[in-house]
């Protein structure tokens, strides 16, 4: 076993692709803090956009779950600041990840 430290940093990844296409397997310190800020940003969106009451509308109509998945983006969106490009990018991937869940739940039916 080489119990020798290396003298060389680190390679630094500009994307998280390019972290596990490229990467050891292993994220530094800094890496794993901005990843668990990167998923505690979306479990905030999801609370905010799927915490919300049922409108009086959507209590009137016939639930559709098809259609429900697919409003998915639209909702994520109208919940963010407009001005917000961050948290655009944060309800856009908080609505594919639901969207995927959807799909997968109407495969298993």
């Amino acid at each position: 076993m080489n119990t020798q430290l290396s003298n060389t940093a680190a390679p630094q990844f500009t994307t998280w692709q390019a972290l596990i296409e490229q990467g050891d397997g292993y994220l530094t310190p800094e890496q794993r803090q901005t990843f668990e800020k990167a998923i505690n940003m979306l479990i905030e969106r999801f609370h905010v956009t799927l915490g919300k009451a049922i409108s009086p509308a959507e209590q009137a109509e016939t639930f559709d779950f098809q259609n429900y998945i697919e409003s998915m983006e639209e909702r994520f969106l109208k919940d963010t600041p407009k001005d917000d490009e961050l948290q655009q990018d944060v309800a856009l991937t908080a609505a594919r990840i639901i969207e995927q869940i959807g799909q997968i739940i109407q495969q298993g039916k």
